[in-house]
Protein backbone atom coordinates (compact mmCIF):
# COMPACT_ATOMS: atom_id res chain seq x y z
CA UNK A 1 0.00 0.00 0.00
CA UNK A 2 1.51 3.19 -0.56
CA UNK A 3 1.08 6.21 1.29
CA UNK A 4 -0.78 9.32 -0.58
CA UNK A 5 0.50 13.15 -0.63
CA UNK A 6 -1.32 16.04 0.60
CA UNK A 7 -0.88 17.41 -3.38
CA UNK A 8 -2.51 13.70 -4.71
CA UNK A 9 -5.67 14.59 -2.47
CA UNK A 10 -8.27 16.78 -4.28
CA UNK A 11 -8.84 20.19 -2.49
CA UNK A 12 -12.15 19.55 -2.26
CA UNK A 13 -11.21 16.21 -0.14
CA UNK A 14 -8.31 17.32 1.66
CA UNK A 15 -8.81 17.10 5.56
CA UNK A 16 -8.96 19.92 7.40
CA UNK A 17 -6.53 19.94 10.01
CA UNK A 18 -6.70 23.00 12.06
CA UNK A 19 -9.65 24.32 13.26
CA UNK A 20 -10.29 27.70 11.22
CA UNK A 21 -7.33 26.64 8.37
CA UNK A 22 -9.85 27.07 5.66
CA UNK A 23 -10.72 30.79 4.20
CA UNK A 24 -12.95 30.81 2.22
CA UNK A 25 -12.18 32.71 -1.41
CA UNK A 26 -14.20 35.49 -1.09
CA UNK A 27 -13.43 36.52 1.80
CA UNK A 28 -10.31 37.63 0.11
CA UNK A 29 -12.37 39.85 -2.32
CA UNK A 30 -13.36 42.03 0.72
CA UNK A 31 -11.18 44.60 2.01
CA UNK A 32 -10.39 43.70 5.53
CA UNK A 33 -8.30 46.12 7.87
CA UNK A 34 -5.05 44.28 9.16
CA UNK A 35 -3.89 45.97 12.53
CA UNK A 36 -1.16 44.63 15.44
CA UNK A 37 -1.77 46.31 19.17
CA UNK A 38 1.86 48.21 19.99
CA UNK A 39 1.96 46.74 22.96
CA UNK A 40 1.39 42.56 21.39
CA UNK A 41 4.59 44.00 19.00
CA UNK A 42 6.53 45.71 21.70
CA UNK A 43 6.18 42.58 23.50
CA UNK A 44 7.37 40.16 20.75
CA UNK A 45 10.44 42.13 19.83
CA UNK A 46 11.12 42.51 23.45
CA UNK A 47 10.86 39.03 23.91
CA UNK A 48 13.53 38.75 22.18
CA UNK A 49 16.55 41.09 23.09
CA UNK A 50 19.76 40.19 24.92
CA UNK A 51 19.70 43.10 27.37
CA UNK A 52 17.25 43.94 29.67
CA UNK A 53 18.50 47.31 29.31
CA UNK A 54 17.35 47.76 25.48
CA UNK A 55 14.45 49.92 25.06
CA UNK A 56 12.38 50.19 21.82
CA UNK A 57 10.84 53.29 20.71
CA UNK A 58 7.55 53.67 19.77
CA UNK A 59 8.42 54.96 16.32
CA UNK A 60 10.16 51.28 15.91
CA UNK A 61 7.17 49.60 17.41
CA UNK A 62 5.19 51.56 14.72
CA UNK A 63 7.43 50.55 11.75
CA UNK A 64 6.96 46.68 13.13
CA UNK A 65 3.79 46.90 13.21
CA UNK A 66 3.59 48.11 9.28
CA UNK A 67 6.05 45.23 8.44
CA UNK A 68 3.88 42.51 9.99
CA UNK A 69 0.74 43.98 8.19
CA UNK A 70 2.51 43.93 4.90
CA UNK A 71 3.68 40.14 5.55
CA UNK A 72 0.39 39.00 6.83
CA UNK A 73 -1.16 40.84 3.75
CA UNK A 74 0.79 39.23 1.34
CA UNK A 75 0.75 35.83 2.50
CA UNK A 76 -3.13 36.14 2.40
CA UNK A 77 -2.86 37.50 -1.35
CA UNK A 78 -0.10 34.38 -1.96
CA UNK A 79 -2.23 31.54 -0.74
CA UNK A 80 -4.66 32.51 -2.37
CA UNK A 81 -3.49 32.62 -5.38
CA UNK A 82 -1.62 29.38 -4.92
CA UNK A 83 -5.26 28.07 -4.08
CA UNK A 84 -6.64 29.23 -7.24
CA UNK A 85 -3.76 27.88 -9.22
CA UNK A 86 -5.21 24.70 -8.13
CA UNK A 87 -8.76 24.70 -8.82
CA UNK A 88 -9.60 25.40 -5.01
CA UNK A 89 -12.66 27.12 -3.98
CA UNK A 90 -10.79 27.65 -0.33
CA UNK A 91 -7.51 28.23 0.51
CA UNK A 92 -5.92 25.72 3.21
CA UNK A 93 -2.79 25.33 5.45
CA UNK A 94 -1.04 23.69 2.55
CA UNK A 95 -1.48 26.74 -0.18
CA UNK A 96 0.06 28.76 2.84
CA UNK A 97 3.14 26.39 3.20
CA UNK A 98 3.72 26.28 -0.33
CA UNK A 99 3.91 30.09 -0.72
CA UNK A 100 5.94 30.01 2.30
CA UNK A 101 9.95 29.47 1.60
CA UNK A 102 9.46 32.08 -1.48
CA UNK A 103 7.62 34.27 0.93
CA UNK A 104 10.53 34.51 3.30
CA UNK A 105 13.21 35.00 0.85
CA UNK A 106 11.47 38.05 -0.45
CA UNK A 107 11.24 39.51 2.93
Amino acid sequence: MTERGVDDVPCSNQPNKFAGSCVSVNMAEKEHRVEFKKETVSKLLSGHFKEDKTRLSSDATILMSEMLKVLVQEAALRSLKQAESEDCDQVHIEHFEKILPQLLLDF
